[in-house]
């Protein structure tokens, strides 16, 4: 269900297995429409908190994206109305979800504009490379490659386990919470779909790029890198590798998704040198009035 184009590789049984190994207080919870012979026909995965009693629910962890994913209208409006009834039950204290795809509006819900910086992909990188990249891009790149930065990739546990050390610090760095982030990510070792890149220059590991691959897009997941290492441009040949394997396959996804850059210009700028464009899309929560008012007070 999580392959079809509007999916991404946060509505996938091994993403939320994962979130729910690294973060015990997680409990899945997926609201789910079948035909008369028990085939799935609609499904919308929500990740439930519960608190004394209460609980919030989440259709996606730490703001990752989430939604319904259905065969048909039909389908998908049985699954909205259970999402639905859950909102309306007493005990549940917020709904959210990170709207990519624009599959539930809801009446009761309240929106807020949110983007994101994506890139078209055609079949061949070399038209990127020409035509939507800066010249500046273009310039580190080759600098990257001039200087001896050697990019390959791999998913397995010692990968991810060098890309937690390169995330632990550029988070510290940049006042980003990382917390439960190195157990999360041990637990996507070996998963399809999850490809770390890592930049290594005179045998050392100094940038690494965690894409997440299924569905509709490529899901950028961070760029890590050492302060160090910033004069070799390791994260602009990084991007260039995963985007050149990214074109190559032309029965996989056609959108490159580097993620949010709120609050973070440089960033922004960066991703922009790959001729990005920016896709709005709504963050869309309920609060139930009792929650709304404890914490008014």
């Amino acid at each position: 269900m999580s392959a079809r184009p509007e999916g991404s590789f946060f509505q996938t049984p091994a993403w939320l297995d994962a979130v729910v190994r690294a973060e015990p207080r997680f409990r899945l919870v997926t609201v789910i429409a079948a035909d008369g012979a028990g085939a799935l026909r609609a499904a919308c995965p929500l990740l439930a908190v519960p608190r004394m009693g209460t609980r919030f629910l989440y259709a996606g962890a730490w703001g990752t994206y989430g939604g319904i994913l259905a065969v048909d209208a039909e389908a998908a409006a049985a699954v909205r109305a259970g999402v639905e009834a859950l909102m309306h039950d007493w005990r549940c204290a917020l709904v959210r979800v990170h709207d990519f795809a624009a599959t539930l509006a809801l009446p009761g819900f309240r929106e807020h504009e949110e983007s994101c910086q994506v890139l078209d992909l055609p079949n061949d990188a070399e038209t990127l490379f020409r035509d939507a990249f800066t010249s500046q891009n273009r310039n580190k790149i080759r600098k990257a490659e001039k200087l001896g930065v050697t990019a390959r990739r791999a998913g397995d546990a010692a990968a991810l386990t060098a890309y937690a050390a390169l995330h632990r610090e550029s988070a510290a760095r940049l006042h980003i919470a990382a917390a439960g982030r190195e157990r999360l990510f041990a637990a996507l070792a070996g998963t399809p779909g999850v490809d770390v890149w890592l930049a290594e220059k005179d045998g050392e590991t100094i940038a690494g790029l965690l894409n997440f691959t299924h569905g509709g897009q490529v899901m950028n997941w961070g760029n890590a890198s050492r302060r160090d290492a910033w004069g070799a441009s390791p994260n602009n040949l990084l991007h260039w590798r995963a985007l050149e394997r990214a074109c190559a396959d032309t029965q996989g996804p056609r959108l490159y998704n580097f993620g949010a850059s709120t609050g973070l210009p440089g960033v922004e700028t960066f991703k922009a040198s790959f001729g990005a464009r920016s896709h709005r899309y709504m963050r869309r929560e309920r609060w139930a009035r009792w929650a709304g008012w404890i914490r008014r007070r």
